[in-house]
């Protein structure tokens, strides 16, 4: 079984650069705003009405030659849009054309029902696979080539120089070196990468302040603890904890597989799960294991905390809801096939997951975990 999990994880990332082979397949990218979801599949973006899983729009690339168009490599949408409080919604195309879109969903072409194009950057060697994150009118854009972008949010034009003053990597070699959207404390931004390294950058000057190695890649992002420590999971099946000033690290919590998706803080404590299946309670107060339990197949998925919950979503489909004590039940489970690698959200009412290799792209949920309603995007 993890076997198996390993060559499908393989396959389905290495799908990411397969840009001149169409048809390609990774999962999706999901999030949410007030009662609209924005999901990233394959080769659309669609816009989808929580309340009533009906299409608002969709977005596929300037190509009016479709995905199959000859001499040209497909659009692929995998990332996590990221909506800005001005009311854009960032989207990447992580195949080779290196494209950063800012859509305008308040802007739309009636004929096509699609976004129109607000601003684009695509002045990058490597492929998207973070998602950006936004602070105030700037976005801190990761990418493969191993760079930091800055961005003007109104125009998408970059700061050159904070370009040339975030590198992370020297070599231009390594493919897919950032694959996680960073996180901030107001002062300092923190990157990591998957060539096995945590990195501290200075908001006002850009400098990069420190620049850890751990024992393995990190393919999640970093979270922050209620005891404002840096916490971060890694493929060398450890959580480490991190003094965000200095970057002064250490273990604090074995695992028995590779963490993979970013750990989430609720309070004191810490959830997160890893690839054989486990799910993790860390308390970050006394630094001390609140339990662990094993209820499914492989977890890539961060965990979602909805209200008394926790709720992780497995590669078998199944989503299982935590309490406070580490007890679990089968919250939700698919009617027919379908894999869950990525991270359900809130959206009005509803949880929503992402399935893949399913009849539908999309399921919401109620707080009774019922189904509502299913989003196939046709």
């Amino acid at each position: 079984m993890r076997k198996k999990f390993v060559f499908i994880s393989i396959i389905l990332l290495a799908a990411v650069f397969l840009s001149g082979c169409t048809g390609a397949v990774a999962w999706p990218g999901l999030s949410a705003s007030g009662d609209v979801a924005y999901l990233a599949n394959t080769n659309t973006v669609y816009a989808v009405d929580a309340k009533s899983g009906k299409q608002l729009w969709k977005f596929s690339g300037e190509s009016s030659g479709g995905i199959f168009s000859f001499g040209k490599s497909p659009n692929m949408y995998i990332t996590n849009p990221v909506l800005t409080e001005d009311g854009l919604v960032i989207v990447l195309d992580s195949s080779s054309k290196h494209i950063m879109y800012a859509l305008d969903p308040n802007d739309i072409d009636l004929e096509k029902q699609t976004p129109n194009i607000k601003w684009k950057f695509s002045e990058v060697k490597g492929l998207w696979i973070a998602p950006p994150l936004v602070i105030g009118n700037r976005l801190f854009a990761p990418n493969s080539d191993g760079k930091v972008y800055v961005l003007d949010l109104a125009d998408g034009k970059s700061e050159k120089q904070a370009i040339e003053a975030i590198t992370v990597s020297e070599s231009a070699k390594e493919e897919a070196r950032l694959w996680a959207q960073p996180v901030t404390d107001g002062e300092r931004l923190f990157v990591t990468s998957l060539d096995k390294s945590v990195i501290a950058i200075d908001l006002k000057t850009y400098d990069v302040l420190w620049h850890k190695d751990l024992g393995g890649a990190v393919p999640g992002g970093a979270a922050l603890g209620a005891d404002g420590m840096l916490y971060v999971g890694s493929l060398a099946k450890q959580l480490e904890r991190f003094d965000p000033v200095t970057g002064a690290h250490e273990p604090v919590l074995d695992t028995k597989g590779w963490i993979w998706g970013t750990p989430v803080a609720s309070g004191d404590n810490l959830y997160f799960g890893d690839v054989e299946g486990y799910v993790y309670s860390f308390n970050t107060a006394d630094g001390t294991l609140n339990w662990e339990a094993q209820p499914d197949s492989a977890i890539t998925a961060s965990p979602l905390v909805y209200g008394d919950q926790i709720l992780v979503a497995t590669e078998s489909g199944g989503v299982y809801s935590f309490n406070a004590d580490g007890d679990f039940d089968e919250w939700y489970k698919p009617a027919d096939k379908g894999k869950a690698y990525t991270t359900p959200v809130v959206a009005g009412d509803f949880v929503l997951v992402a399935y893949l290799e399913s009849d539908y792209y999309l399921v919401a949920l109620d707080a009774e975990s019922d189904e509502k309603w299913t989003f196939s995007g046709k």
